[in-house]
């Protein structure tokens, strides 16, 4: 049975309905005919905020298994069908979420129903299958993080951030952990939190509603929810004092990361911490790229955002320094204007360019049927209601110049900052 959960209207061109099966499934429907086709995502509420200390980075790699054999298809089958149908697909996984995606044309809805709700349900595994995808994320572990300045400096930046929750380890997982995840660590994962119960479908695109959900009933409606387990995450504790690590890695010049502790995603300050960043990082023209890289002239790149989670976060700053110059220059700037704020009101025409600039980039990630789904999926997972990405934009205009002063004073100070320094390796 399919029970109808809200009805949503936002201007004339975004009608959504949210519905639940009886096992739990959660759906969105989003028509959309502007072009003869749809996305269909389904978003898992499991990421590696769920995992423990042995089996970390099991959320990525189940992810990579959902691809191999059913009970119904062998391996390879699920892609080659869906590519010879003329569909996209991809799948990712995060600290809080795994979602897979697949576009295609509007008469192949019945298709990607029938291979999605098939390996919900159906996944099958040996152990030759498990190793030989083991040493697939393994070398995805090190092209990302072991060999990779980047990848090593935000490991570095979230493992010393966050002391005892579980945004602690990487989402890729710690290497003896990919070497000693088993069989039935997978299907224990797999049974667990691979069920309607703890996913949402979202559906965008031509299709008829009531077909749709017919469809949709048809092949998820017999599916058994499963007995989730506990969702007691370990909080982390406040942070009290400034936190550095310096690091030589194979750079061409320093790099400077800066992680500051926010609220979770459903906090009233998160639209405040994007104007913010907004004020810094936002455009050439924005005040922390402009000191930073043209002005002072002692970075060649400057860049941030604002961890959208379901636990508290990191807003974070990331600086490429030029040669000659090192990563204390770029931190005392940030102070500095991080100084300017508190004790000088933006003007309200700076104001309004941030949010303008915002807002720009708000409708901009809603482009494609597909990227609808996305931002609908993801603010329905981490959010709890996907009416909240709409809300986001709406509350921009309620923010004022005071309300920067105020999220700046709250937020960036440097006791709640986890600062990660890289200098270039010494020539040997």
């Amino acid at each position: 049975m399919v029970q109808k959960i809200n009805d949503f209207q936002f201007g004339t061109h975004y009608h959504l309905e949210k519905y639940r099966l009886d096992n739990g499934l959660q759906i969105v429907f989003f028509p959309d005919t502007t072009v003869p086709v749809f996305a269909h995502h389904t978003w898992f509420h499991v990421g590696s905020r769920n995992e423990h200390e042995g089996i970390t980075g099991i959320s990525h790699f189940f992810e990579h298994l959902m691809f191999k054999e059913t009970t119904h298809f062998q391996e390879g089958q699920f892609v080659r069908k869906l590519e010879e149908a003329g569909g996209k697909i991809n799948a990712a996984t995060y600290l809080d979420w795994t979602f897979y995606r697949q576009s295609l044309p509007k008469e192949s809805f019945d298709l990607i129903c029938e291979l999605e709700s098939d390996r919900m349900q159906h996944v099958i595994l040996n152990q030759t299958q498990l190793d030989s995808e083991r040493e697939v994320v393994a070398n995805e572990r090190r092209f990302r993080i072991d060999n990779n300045p980047t990848g090593t400096m935000y490991e570095e930046l979230y493992k010393h951030a966050f002391s005892t929750h579980s945004y602690h380890w990487p989402v890729i997982g710690w290497m003896h952990d990919i070497e000693n995840i088993s069989l039935d660590d997978c299907m224990t994962f797999y049974k667990q939190y691979y069920a309607p119960n703890n996913a949402t479908v979202v559906v965008v695109g031509d299709l008829d509603r009531e077909q749709t959900l017919q469809t949709i009933e048809k092949y998820y409606g017999r599916i058994p929810s499963s007995t989730l387990p506990s969702s007691a995450i370990v909080k982390e504790p406040a942070q009290a004092q400034e936190i550095i690590i310096d690091l030589e890695l194979e750079l061409s010049s320093p790099r400077v990361l800066l992680g500051y502790k926010v609220p979770e995603a459903t906090h009233q300050d998160i639209p405040k911490l994007e104007l913010l960043h907004s004020l810094f990082f936002n455009g050439r023209s924005s005040r922390l790229y402009r000191r930073l890289v043209n002005q002072d002239q002692v970075a060649t790149s400057a860049s941030g955002w604002v961890n959208h989670t379901k636990d508290p976060g990191l807003f974070i700053m990331d600086i490429t320094m030029k040669q000659g110059y090192d990563c204390q220059q770029a931190i005392d700037i940030i102070d500095q204007e991080c100084a300017l704020l508190l004790s000088n009101l933006p003007s309200e025409k700076e104001l309004q360019k941030c949010k303008a600039r915002l807002e720009t980039s708000f409708w901009g990630q809603l482009r494609t049927v597909d990227d609808k789904a996305q931002s609908i999926g993801f603010h329905e997972t981490v959010h709890g209601d996907y009416r909240m990405m709409f809300e986001e934009v709406q509350q921009l205009a309620q923010i004022s110049a005071a309300d920067l002063q105020d999220a700046c004073k709250t937020y960036l100070h440097p006791s709640y900052r986890t600062i990660i320094r890289a200098t270039p390796k010494a020539a040997s």
